[in-house]
């Protein structure tokens, strides 16, 4: 059994795989396993980590047959990991390989879950910054389960938490949601994310904001209380001004007012939209989950059992 298991899901990562290889190979023990998970890459990432694996056995591949996302891609090197400890980091190098001893020797301290936050990004924009903020802002806002702000996928832990996280069958995985919800013992250690070296971030605004609504539906029914809650004042101040409408008109003092009329019933119809969107994410989630599909399918696999 190696001491520790790297887990990396990559995607159209060719020109990192070598210089983040040598980085961890430079601050990891002698008794590793690296894991690289092939998420659909369509440029030559599978043929770079293929060479890798000719020099040293210690790499290991398990390559998707299309994307399947992050977190599945985390889930499957979860499902085939070894090691008496885990590391689960992304490719691009801004997770920083030199972080790892210190990773490892909190586990050894006695902690199951080692997370890592970002104190700050390097070449990170005002907007992306913003939007970050206000992403983790409003998940704790809507969520039963906190989310630490800027705790990223950059993470350790135990082979004890490594089988309590085996055991979810949920197909909508948010695996920092995972992670904060079965609890155990837990530190976290800040570090600056320097800037991606090749290539450009697969992370967009769409997808923080697909993530977000994964993470919100996947651990908390506070939306649809928010939704019962803004529907019962909406239907209460519609009474009152039905009672008003009623007695204005035994008074004779009705008015018409097509403009008024207007701009209730499109309140109302934005009202209903909201909150039967919000319906309808939860029952997406559910039908995805009856079909249980599989979290992802393996066309090929290097070195792994």
């Amino acid at each position: 059994m190696p001491q520790v298991s790297i887990l990396i899901p990559v995607m159209n990562e060719a020109e990192n795989i070598v210089p983040l290889y040598h980085e961890i190979k430079k601050y990891s023990p002698e008794d590793f396993e690296l894991i690289f998970i092939n998420d659909g890459s369509t440029d030559d990432t599978f043929s770079a980590i293929k060479q890798l694996y000719l020099t040293d056995s210690r790499v290991k591949c398990i390559s998707f047959s299309r994307n399947f996302g992050h977190q599945n891609a985390l889930m499957a090197g979860i499902d085939y990991a070894t090691g008496s400890h885990i590391v689960t980091m992304d490719g691009d190098l801004q997770h920083p390989p030199s972080f790892i001893p210190q990773i490892l020797e909190q586990l050894q301290n006695g902690y199951d879950v080692v997370l890592t936050k970002r104190r700050k990004t390097a070449n990170q924009g005002f907007l992306k910054k913003l939007l970050t903020k206000l992403f983790y802002k409003l998940i704790n806002f809507l969520s039963d389960v906190p989310i630490e702000e800027n705790v990223s996928d950059f993470r350790g832990f135990s082979r004890k938490v490594m089988h309590t996280i085996r055991k979810f069958e949920e197909r909508d995985l948010f695996l920092r949601g995972v992670f904060s919800w079965v609890g155990y013992r837990r530190t976290i250690i800040p570090f600056d994310a320097p800037s991606r070296l090749h290539g450009k971030s697969k992370y967009n605004f769409t997808a923080m904001i697909r993530l977000g609504l994964k993470g919100t539906t996947s651990f908390s029914f506070k939306p649809l209380r928010i939704s019962l809650l803004i529907g019962s004042i909406v239907s209460l101040i519609s009474f009152l001004l039905l009672a008003i409408t009623v007695i204005n008109y035994f008074q004779g003092k009705t008015v018409p007012g097509w403009a008024s009329l207007m701009t209730v019933v499109t309140f109302m119809g934005g009202i209903q939209l909201l909150v039967f969107g919000l319906m309808g994410e939860y029952i997406a989630s559910l039908f995805r989950e009856s079909k249980k599909r599989p979290l992802y399918i393996i066309d090929e696999m290097i070195n792994v059992d």
